[in-house]
C-alpha cells in the first residue's frame, strides 16, 4: 500500500502543473512592487527576506544534528560524503566540498560533488542537464557506492530528475541518504531517504529564483554539516583550524598564530636545522626572528600545523609525535590527554583585549562604537542625545542602551554577563548641545558617565566634548596637519575649527549648529527640503500657467511620494532622488544640479569664517567632512569646486569620515598602540 501511495505521489510530482503549486515558485507578496523601489529600498527588502533563512533552518536542526551523528562514524571508516545537485544546488555543494581538503587536510576523494552536466556546468550553466533522471543514476553507479557512503541530494523544488535518480540509486545501495529541499511533500521525500531536511524559506524575492533564499539555506546547511563533522572528527582544537596545511602566505601567517595560541602559557619546543628538538623557556616572540623559528618548525613538519603543535607542546621527536597523533586518530585534544596532566590540565588563558569606546550622541540618534587595536568590534544605536531637547535621564538611558548593544557583539561578550560592560581603556563621549547645558547638569553627566563606563574623567580615561569635536580625531594621529575644520552636513549642519596643542585638541571656533529647523545647510535633509520647495513653488505656479509641464525631477518626486501635485507634503527620501538625477553619468538633470549646487554654496559660506588666517588657514589645515551626502564623491567634489570658485585656498588634505563613532574609537585604539611603541 505504501509503495502505491509513493508511486502515485511521484507521478503527480512529475507533472508540469505541480510546478505552479511549489512554495519556491510562488510570488512573494512583500516583493510585488520591487521594481518601484529605489536602490536602498531594494537592498533593505532583499536583506529582510534573506534574514528569514536562519529562522527556517532552526526548525530542522534536530534532523541535521542526527544526520551528522550518523555521518561521522562513516567518515572515520573511510566512507565518502557525496553531494548531488543541479544548477545552483550543485555549485553550492561543489563550493563546500572543494574547501574541505585545504581547510582540514582531508582526502579530496572522500568529499565529492556530482553536478548535473558535469564539472563544466559549475562554470557555465547547462539548464537541460537536470532533466535526465537516468544520468543521475549513471553518475552514482559509476562511483561504486557502499553502505559506508553518505549521499545528500539537494533540490529546492524537491523534484529535480537528476537528483531523483541519484538519490534513488544511493538508497538502493543502502547508503546513508538525505534529501535537502525547500518544498513540503516533495518527490524526493517520497523516496524515503534516511533524512528529509525540508527548509521552508517561502517564496523568493524574485519568484522561482531559488539561488536566493533556497540557495542561502543550502549553503548554510552544507557548511554546518561539513564543519560540525570535522569538529567531531577532531580536525579542530578549540576554535582553531589546527588541521590546516600551509600552502600560501596567508596560511603561513595563520599557522604561526595557531602554534602560538595552542602553546600559550607553556614552554615551546622547536626543531633545529638538523631536526633536533630544542626548547625555549617562554613563548616564541612575535617578531621576525620568532616567525623564522616557527616557519622552520612547520616546514619540517611537512606543512602540518597539527604536527607542528604536537612537537612544540610535547618536546617529542618528529617521528614520535607523528606516531602518537596517528594512535589517537589525529585528535589533538586526545593527544594532549595522553601526555599527562602537566599538559592536558594547562589553565585556560583568557584572551585579553583592550577596549576603546566612543559615544556619538546626536539630535536623531546615539551611536556607540567599541574598537580594539584590530578595528571596530561592536556597534549599537539608540535614540537622540541632544542636550537642547533631551533630558539627562533620557540621555543616559540611550547611551546605556546603545553601549549594551555594542557589547553584545564583542568576541568575549559572554564573559561580561547581562548589563555589564568590559574594562575600558579609553572613552570619548561626544554629545550634541553640551555647550548649552548648565554647570550642574554637566557635573552630573560626568559623574554618571564615570559610573557607567567605570573610568575616571579626572585621570583622563574619559573625554567629554560636543559631537562635532569627534571629527577632530582625524588629526590626532596624523602629523600632516596641526589644524583642521570639520563639517557635519546632517540634521543640523555645523562647522568647527580646531588645533592640536601637545596631546590636546582645542576648539578655535564654530559656525552653524543651530539645529535642523534653522541650520541644515547642504545636508540630505536640506537637499530634500529644497527639492520639495521647488515642487511646491511649481504647483503654485501651475494655477496661473496651465501649459507648463513638470520637469523630470518634479515628476520623479511626485511618483516617489505616490501623490498628486496638490498632495506634496513629505521630504522622505527626496535627497536620494535629487542626487541620482543630478549626478547620473548621462544627461544629468539640471534642475537637480541646481539644488545640489545651492547646498554646497551654503556650506562654503559656513566654512569661510573659520578659514581666516588667524583661525585655521587652509594651506596648513585638514578639511574633515561627515554626513550622508559627504560620503557621495560627486557631492564632495562639487563642494571643493565651489570652494575654489569662491577664490579660497585649497585645503592641505581632505578626509571623509563615514561614521564618527567608528572612526574615533579606532583612533583611540591607534593612539594607545603608538604610545606602547614609544614606551618601548
Amino acid at each position: 500500500m505504501a509503495e502505491k501511495i509513493t508511486a502515485s505521489f511521484m507521478a503527480l510530482s512529475r507533472s508540469e502543473n505541480i510546478l505552479d503549486h511549489l512554495q519556491t515558485e510562488a510570488r512573494n507578496p512583500v516583493a510585488h512592487q520591487i521594481d518601484l523601489h529605489d536602490t536602498l529600498g531594494l537592498c533593505e527588502a532583499f536583506n529582510h527576506e534573506e534574514a528569514q533563512v536562519s529562522t527556517a533552518i532552526a526548525s530542522c536542526l534536530p534532523d541535521i544534528s542526527s544526520l551528522i551523528n550518523d555521518l561521522v562514524p562513516r567518515l572515520q571508516a573511510g566512507g565518502r560524503l557525496i553531494y548531488v545537485g543541479a544548477g545552483n544546488s550543485g555549485r553550492v555543494g561543489f563550493m563546500d566540498s572543494s574547501e574541505l581538503p585545504v581547510t582540514f587536510s582531508v582526502d579530496p576523494g572522500q568529499f565529492i560533488t556530482v553536478v548535473a552536466g558535469g564539472k563544466s556546468a559549475i562554470i557555465h550553466a547547462q539548464e537541460g542537464a537536470e532533466d535526465s533522471e537516468d544520468d543521475g543514476v549513471t553518475k552514482l553507479q559509476a562511483l561504486q557506492l557502499t553502505p559506508q557512503d553518505t549521499v545528500i541530494g539537494i533540490s529546492a523544488s524537491g523534484r529535480t530528475p537528476f537528483v531523483l535518480g541519484a538519490l534513488r540509486t544511493a538508497i538502493e545501495k543502502s547508503c546513508l541518504s538525505a534529501a535537502l529541499t525547500n518544498t513540503h511533500l516533495s518527490i524526493l521525500d517520497a523516496l524515503r531517504p534516511t533524512y528529509s531536511i525540508c527548509v521552508l524559506t517561502g517564496p523568493e524575492f524574485l519568484a522561482g529564483s531559488t539561488r536566493l533564499k533556497a540557495g542561502s539555506a543550502a549553503k548554510q546547511i552544507l557548511n554546518m554539516i561539513s564543519t560540525c563533522s570535522m569538529i567531531k572528527l577532531g580536525k579542530t582544537y578549540k576554535s582553531l583550524m589546527i588541521d590546516v596545511r600551509v600552502k600560501n602566505h596567508k596560511l603561513r601567517a595563520r599557522g604561526r598564530r595557531i602554534v602560538r595560541q595552542v602553546c600559550a602559557g607553556c614552554p615551546v619546543y622547536t626543531l633545529d636545522r638538523d631536526g633536533t628538538v630544542s626548547s625555549t623557556s617562554i613563548n616564541v616572540p612575535e617578531s621576525e626572528d620568532g616567525d623564522i623559528i616557527l616557519d622552520r618548525l612547520i616546514e619540517q613538519c611537512e606543512g602540518s600545523i597539527k604536527l607542528a603543535c604536537a612537537v612544540a607542546i610535547s618536546g617529542l621527536a618528529l617521528k614520535d609525535a607523528k606516531h602518537r597523533l596517528v594512535s589517537v586518530d589525529g585528535n589533538f585534544r586526545n593527544f594532549l590527554d595522553n601526555l599527562g596532566p602537566s599538559i592536558s590540565m594547562l589553565p585556560e588563558l583568557p584572551v585579553v583585549y583592550e577596549y576603546f569606546l566612543c559615544v556619538d550622541g546626536g539630535g536623531t540618534k546615539c551611536t556607540v562604537s567599541i574598537a580594539t587595536r584590530s578595528g571596530v568590534v561592536g556597534r549599537g544605536t539608540a535614540g537622540a542625545c541632544n542636550f537642547n531637547c533631551v533630558k539627562l535621564d533620557d540621555i543616559m538611558r540611550q547611551i546605556t542602551l546603545a553601549s549594551h548593544k555594542a557589547v553584545s557583539q564583542l568576541p568575549e561578550a559572554n564573559q561580561f554577563g547581562p548589563n555589564h560592560l568590559p574594562k575600558l581603556t579609553q572613552v570619548w563621549v561626544g554629545l550634541a548641545g553640551i555647550y548649552h547645558t548648565s554647570h550642574s547638569n554637566l557635573e552630573q553627566l560626568i559623574w554618571r558617565l564615570e559610573k557607567l563606563f567605570n573610568v575616571s574623567y579626572r585621570h583622563k580615561e574619559m573625554r567629554l566634548t560636543s559631537d562635532d569635536m569627534l571629527l577632530s580625531s582625524a588629526i590626532s594621529t596624523d602629523g600632516s596637519g596641526e589644524c583642521g575644520i570639520s563639517v557635519i552636513a546632517g540634521t543640523g549642519s555645523v562647522a568647527t575649527a580646531f588645533r592640536k596643542e601637545g596631546d590636546k585638541i582645542i576648539q578655535l571656533g564654530r559656525t552653524g549648529g543651530w539645529g535642523y529647523i534653522l541650520g541644515d545647510y547642504g545636508s540630505a535633509f536640506d537637499i530634500g527640503k529644497r527639492a520639495l520647495q521647488s515642487v511646491l513653488a511649481e504647483v503654485e505656479q501651475s494655477q496661473f500657467d496651465k501649459s507648463r509641464n513638470l520637469t523630470e525631477l518634479e515628476m520623479t518626486i511626485l511618483a516617489k511620494l505616490g501623490c498628486r501635485e496638490n498632495e506634496v507634503l513629505s521630504t522622505f527620501g527626496l535627497a536620494r532622488i535629487v542626487t541620482e538625477l543630478g549626478f547620473r553619468g548621462v544627461n544629468p538633470d539640471t534642475h537637480s544640479q541646481s539644488i545640489l549646487q545651492s547646498g554646497t554654496k551654503s556650506l562654503v559660506q559656513m566654512i569661510k569664517p573659520l578659514a581666516a588666517k588667524n583661525v585655521c588657514h587652509p594651506r596648513n589645515s585638514v578639511l574633515v567632512l561627515s554626513g550622508a551626502l559627504m560620503n557621495l564623491p560627486p557631492y564632495k567634489d562639487m563642494l571643493l569646486a565651489e570652494w575654489v570658485r569662491e577664490g579660497m585656498t585649497p585645503f592641505m588634505k581632505v578626509v571623509v569620515i563615514k561614521d564618527a563613532s567608528d572612526y574615533t574609537a579606532q583612533v583611540l585604539a591607534s593612539q594607545s598602540a603608538h604610545q606602547d611603541i614609544d614606551r618601548r
